[in-house]
C-alpha cells in the first residue's frame, strides 16, 4: 500500500468513526445539559422526540403518588399498557372537557376520579374488544394549573402548580404567610366549601393530612392571626405561638415540645390581661392546665432549681403541698388555688407560719364576704395550715375524773362537767372557765354550749378558797410565834 492509499484509508476510517459516535457524543451531551429528562434515546437524526418529558419541568414530590388518592383533570397525562397477545402503549392527555380518547375504543370520562377508578373504566371498556388482557395505567406528568391565593400572603395572585403540590407550596409561591397571617385557619375554596387547613400541625407535628393536595379552580386564603399566646422558662421550644379558639394550656405546651428535664411540672405562672392594661398574674396547677388561653397569654415554665417564691400548705384542704406565688400575691388567690377544704376544716383556726418565726391567727371565715382589706400578702416561705375540727370537749380541774368526751352539740357545760363524775368538794359550777383551741379563754355558765375541742376547768369555789386563805394564815401565824418563843 503506497502512502497515498494510506492516507486516504486513514482519512475514511476517521470519517466512520465519527459518524457511529456523533449520536452518542450528542445523546451523552444532551442527557448532561438536560441530565433530567426522561427517555435519553434520540432519533436517528440526532433529535429530540417531541413528545420526551424532561425531570426538570416535572414538580418534585414529597411522596410517591397513590393511585386510590390522586384526582384526575384536564391536562393529566397518563400511559396505558395493554399487555396480551400483543403489548401496545398509549400515550393518552386528558382533554380540557374532562375526556381522555381512547383510539379505535372512543371517549372515556376521566375527570374527578381517581388514576384507580379510570383504569377500571377503561378495562370495562376494552373488555369489550379484547379478551384476556392485562391493562396497566400509569400517571406520566400531572396536569399544571392555576391557583389564586389571597390574604396575609407578601405576593398576592395566581399562582402557578401542579396536582401532586400542596396547599403550603402554593402559598410558599405566594412569598409566604406574612407576620399578621394565620398559619392555623389557611382557607381552601374548593367548589363551594371551605376546607380549614392547619399548617402548625404539618410543621410541628408533620400531620401531612392537613397538608391539602390542590386542585384545578382552587383558591386559598390566609386570614390575619386573632389569638397569640406565649411560653417561656423551662419549654424545649419557648416562644409566641398563634392559637386557634378553644386551645388550652396543655395545648401550646404541646406545640412548644413540651416540659424540658428542670420544669416544675405540677404548675406554671399565667400571667393574663384582664381589663384595659391590667395584667394578673397567678399560678394554675396541673389540675387545671385544661384552662382555655386568650389573646396575649404568657405562660411561665418555672425551673424547680430556680429561687422562685413558694409558700407551703397543708393540713385539711384537697391540695396540699407547695404553691409557686407571684409578687404581691395575696391569701384569698392562694385560697382559690387549694380547693376546698375538707368537712373536718376549722376555718376559725387557721394560721399562717413566716420563716421569721412570726405566727398569723386568721379566721376564714370572714374571707367569704370578700372583704378586701382583710386580705393578706404572703411572702416567700409562708406556711399555711388548716387544722382539723376538734370532736372532742376536754373537763378538768375541780372534777372527780377529769378526762376527754365526745362531743355533742346538743349537749351543756353542766353536762360535760357531769360526765366528768361531777364537781369535788372543792369546785364550783359558779366558776368555770374554758379555753378554746385558738387561744381564747372566756368565763361560762353551767346552762353554756361548748364547742369543738374546748377546754372546761372547774375552778374552787370563793368559800373554799376563802377557808383555805385563812386556814393558811392561821398556820403562817402558828408558825411566827413559835418562832418568836423559839428565840426568846
Amino acid at each position: 500500500m503506497n502512502k497515498l492509499q494510506y492516507m486516504i484509508f486513514l482519512l475514511l476510517l476517521i470519517y466512520s468513526a465519527v459518524c457511529c459516535a456523533g449520536p452518542l457524543i450528542a445523546q451523552e451531551n444532551s442527557g448532561r445539559d438536560m441530565g433530567s429528562r426522561v427517555g435519553r434515546v434520540l432519533t436517528k437524526d440526532g433529535r429530540i422526540p417531541d413528545n420526551t418529558v424532561f425531570f426538570d419541568d416535572l414538580p418534585r414530590l414529597g411522596k410517591f403518588v397513590d393511585p386510590d388518592q390522586y384526582i384526575l383533570g384536564p391536562y393529566d397525562r397518563l400511559l396505558i399498557s395493554i399487555t396480551g397477545t400483543e403489548t401496545r402503549d398509549f400515550d393518552l392527555l386528558v382533554l380540557p372537557e374532562g375526556n381522555v380518547f381512547f383510539p379505535g375504543i372512543g371517549s372515556i370520562r376521566a375527570d374527578g376520579i381517581s388514576l384507580s377508578e379510570f383504569r377500571e373504566r377503561v378495562l370495562e371498556k376494552i373488555s369489550k374488544f379484547f379478551y384476556d388482557i392485562e391493562l396497566h395505567c400509569y400517571l406520566i406528568s400531572p396536569r399544571i394549573f392555576k391557583v389564586f391565593v389571597s390574604g396575609e400572603v407578601n405576593m398576592p395572585g395566581m399562582v402557578e402548580v401542579s396536582a401532586v403540590e400542596s396547599v403550603s407550596e402554593a402559598i410558599k409561591k405566594a412569598g409566604d404567610i406574612t407576620s399578621k397571617g394565620s398559619s392555623r385557619m389557611v382557607e381552601v375554596r374548593r367548589k363551594g366549601e371551605v376546607i380549614k387547613v392547619d399548617l402548625m400541625k404539618v410543621i410541628r407535628a408533620g400531620d401531612m393530612k392537613e397538608d391539602v393536595f390542590l386542585s384545578n379552580g382552587d383558591a386559598i386564603h390566609v386570614p390575619s392571626a386573632e389569638i397569640h399566646a406565649t411560653v417561656h422558662g423551662c419549654i424545649r421550644r419557648g416562644g409566641r405561638y398563634e392559637i386557634v379558639q378553644g386551645e388550652t394550656i396543655r395545648d401550646i405546651i404541646q406545640f412548644a415540645g413540651g416540659m424540658s428535664g428542670t420544669a416544675v411540672r405540677d404548675s406554671i405562672l399565667l400571667s393574663r390581661v384582664i381589663a384595659g392594661d391590667t395584667v394578673s398574674t397567678f399560678s394554675v396547677t396541673v389540675d387545671d392546665f385544661d384552662k382555655k388561653l386568650k389573646d396575649l397569654d404568657v405562660i411561665n415554665i418555672l425551673d424547680r432549681f430556680s429561687t422562685a417564691a413558694r409558700v407551703f400548705v397543708f393540713g385539711a384542704v384537697q391540695k396540699t403541698g407547695r404553691f409557686y406565688i407571684t409578687e404581691g400575691e395575696k391569701l384569698s388567690n392562694l385560697l382559690a388555688r387549694v380547693g376546698s377544704f375538707n368537712n373536718s376544716a376549722d376555718l376559725r383556726a387557721v394560721s399562717i407560719e413566716r420563716e421569721n418565726k412570726e405566727h398569723l391567727r386568721i379566721d376564714l371565715t370572714k374571707y367569704l364576704s370578700q372583704n378586701v382589706d382583710l386580705d393578706i400578702r404572703l411572702k416567700d416561705g409562708d406556711k399555711l395550715y388548716v387544722p382539723s375540727v376538734h370532736t372532742i370537749v376536754a373537763v378538768g380541774g375541780e372534777v372527780q375524773t377529769p378526762g376527754s368526751f365526745k362531743y355533742q352539740g346538743d349537749l351543756t357545760v353542766a353536762h360535760y362537767v357531769g360526765l366528768a363524775g361531777g364537781p369535788t368538794e372543792k369546785g364550783s359550777m359558779g366558776r368555770i372557765v374554758i379555753y378554746s383551741p385558738d387561744g381564747s379563754v372566756r368565763k361560762t355558765t353551767k346552762d353554756a354550749r361548748p364547742n369543738r375541742g374546748d377546754v372546761i376547768i372547774v375552778k374552787k369555789s370563793k368559800v373554799r378558797l376563802a377557808a383555805e386563805f385563812f386556814n393558811g394564815v392561821i398556820r403562817l401565824g402558828t408558825v411566827v410565834i413559835s418562832v418568836i418563843i423559839i428565840t426568846r
